[in-house]
């Protein structure tokens, strides 16, 4: 069950799996066929972006806030669940943002916790139950 990343703007290709955008805002220029899902609340909240796009935080503040934003905001833990969920049943899921592959982006941060995720919920299953 891999999770990938990629741009919006790349190629759709078959190895992608389900492509889940998780932008807050629309991309230009993109038609809805070229992702499957539309995942809003796994991405910043306009303010924190609006911030990092201004220049008014640096990439390490980004992260650290929109980390935060992931563990404590209602929506995004939800969002996060849901791609944990999505992730069970397909094969394979790609997130989706505007930035090019290699640029700072949080889609590698929504990877990243859905990943730790995963793991801290295999690790709990397969622990024996106190008794």
């Amino acid at each position: 069950m891999p999770l990938k990343t990629k741009s919006i703007y790349e190629a759709k290709e078959p190895s992608d799996g389900i492509r889940v955008l998780i932008t807050r805002y629309y991309p230009r220029g993109i038609k809805k066929s070229h992702f499957d899902l539309w995942s809003r609340h796994a991405s910043p909240e306009t303010a924190l972006l609006k911030r990092y796009k201004n220049g008014e935080i640096d990439w390490k503040e980004f992260s650290k806030e929109f980390k935060k934003q992931m563990r404590t905001s209602p929506e995004s833990k939800k969002a996060i669940e849901e791609l944990m969920e999505l992730l069970k049943k397909e094969k394979t899921v790609s997130l989706l943002c505007y930035e090019k592959e290699g640029l700072n982006c949080h889609r590698y941060i929504v990877k990243a916790l859905v990943d730790r995720a995963i793991r801290r919920r295999k690790k709990k299953s397969s622990s024996p139950g106190e008794g």
